[in-house]
């Protein structure tokens, strides 16, 4: 069990894949609107394309809207699913069990797939696809078996992996287990340079201060949304900002400027009495795609995750898939105003979740429950940045929930000090919004739910005896 079977495994179905294209199939992909999402039907949809494969691709925000959409396609159309479909196997075989699926995840899978379906997932081989490789990567090196064309498509899945927040493999964020073997695929393709740096956004073309003000991952409490108050701060610590006229930007720092930067932010964030751990999120790998101008969010691939991420949380799920896929010029203009305003709309909303007035401490839980303050299609992303900042205590899970019309959509997040006392997010989710006639899935350290509204007070109770229950056991 491992890389290697994992391996065969793909290097079998992709011998399959090649069967359908050879016979003329045609294909119908569907993807997450998430950034790893995203890249994963970008990769797939890439693939066919350069076998002349006919296909369509669509973004869905949940496995409804696929079980809405297939009957409307061409009957004999195969079907990919994207970073979606390994926790829904048996609803899939109950209600399609005459189409073949080819599914592309990196979910816990739940049931059997049908009979001659592809389902390929790292799970299935003892491989972590919470930590080691994300949908992105396994499109990837499927994309990669089929034709070796493709290895320059291995930022993109890079790009995935960063959406995911897959690089906390070590004390500094850094890509590991398979997601470190594409790294170096691209890499050695001169696709990617990799360097240490502090992680601040638009650091090798925004403004110093614009950089720390948007940098969100670490959210820094008071200074992340706030220029005004990133420039008081990069002033109280001396920090050059122009140079004659011009405003220098964070990739020309010496490193003595960038030690006292980190130096102030420490004795900032503890000065509010937050974890200083905060900061030290700030340090890692960079990774840069060296084909990309250098005035561009895709330069930096953790800021290309956050332009998907954008746009698939607003609504602009096309334009993310085509950016992926390639489209620049006119639609990357288009994604690049899409980003500033799904960055603005993101601070509103963790000013919002940082306060702990709007916390509701259960037992075994941590429930904020943003109604319809947070747009749904965003809670996962404010989730995942809240979690990740260390702003929450580490011995109880956060569920944040959004309310949409008459459901609610729930995201849950936990640290890994919890994984390892044997808590599993992904079949809480599953288990408790079952419970309540709603669907939920996921990893588990990060799982989601969808549920309908009438149901929340009961489904949190629900979450928070399962939780218990799992702790305790």
């Amino acid at each position: 069990m491992g890389y290697g079977e994992f391996t065969s495994l793909i290097n079998d179905y992709s011998n399959e894949i090649r069967k359908f294209i050879e016979r003329g199939s045609s294909f119908t992909v569907f993807c997450h609107i998430d950034a790893d999402g995203l890249s994963s039907g970008a990769i797939a949809s890439v693939m066919l394309l350069r076998e002349r494969a006919p296909f369509i691709v669509r973004a869905a925000r949940s496995i409804d809207d696929i079980l809405e959409a297939i009957p409307h396609f061409p009957k004999d159309s195969i079907i990919i699913l994207t970073d979606i479909g390994s926790g829904y196997l048996d609803i899939l075989r109950e209600k399609f069990q005459d189409k073949t699926f080819i599914i592309l995840d990196h979910h816990q899978p739940e049931g059997e797939p049908g009979k001659n379906w592809i389902h390929i997932n790292p799970h299935l081989c003892g491989v972590d696809g919470a930590r080691e490789v994300s949908s992105s990567g396994v499109a990837y090196l499927v994309a990669k078996a089929v034709s070796e064309e493709n290895i320059s498509l291995s930022p993109v899945a890079v790009v995935g992996a960063l959406g995911d927040l897959q690089d906390k493999s070590s004390e500094k964020r850094e890509l590991g287990g398979l997601n470190k073997l594409i790294v170096e695929d691209a890499v050695r393709s001169g696709l990617l340079k990799v360097s240490d740096d502090l992680l601040f956004y638009g650091r090798s073309y925004r403004p110093i201060h614009l950089a720390l003000a948007s940098t969100t991952s670490p959210y820094i409490p008071g200074i992340s949304g706030s220029e005004a108050h990133a420039v008081s701060f990069l002033n109280s610590l001396k920090i050059k900002l122009k140079e004659d006229d011009r405003w220098r930007v964070f990739a020309e720092l010496d490193e003595e400027e960038k030690k006292t930067i980190y130096n102030g932010l420490m004795k900032y964030i503890t000065s509010l009495n937050f974890p200083p751990s905060i900061v030290k999120e700030l340090i890692g790998k960079v990774y840069e795609l060296t084909k990309e101008e250098d005035w561009t969010p895709l330069k930096d691939a953790r800021e290309f995750a956050s332009l998907l991420n954008a746009c698939g949380k607003t609504g602009n799920e096309w334009l993310g898939i085509a950016i992926a896929m390639g489209s620049r010029g006119e639609l990357l203009l288009q994604a690049q105003k899409t980003l500033e305003e799904y960055k603005r709309k993101l601070s509103e909303i963790l000013d919002f979740l940082i306060r702990k007035e709007n916390w509701q401490e259960l037992k075994h839980i941590i429930a904020i429950d943003g109604g319809t303050t947070i747009d749904e299609r965003m809670v996962s992303s404010a989730s995942s940045i809240l979690s990740s900042s260390e702003l929450l205590p580490e011995d109880k899970p956060l569920i944040m929930l959004a309310t949409s019309g008459d459901k609610v959509k729930a995201s849950a997040r936990a640290s890994i000090k919890l994984i390892r006392k044997g808590l599993n997010l992904g079949l809480v989710m599953r288990k408790a919004a079952e419970r309540v006639n709603g669907t939920g899935g996921g990893h588990d350290v990060a799982a989601g739910a969808e549920i309908p509204l009438a149901k929340k007070t009961m489904f949190l109770a629900e979450v928070d005896t399962i939780v218990g229950e799992m702790l305790s056991g």
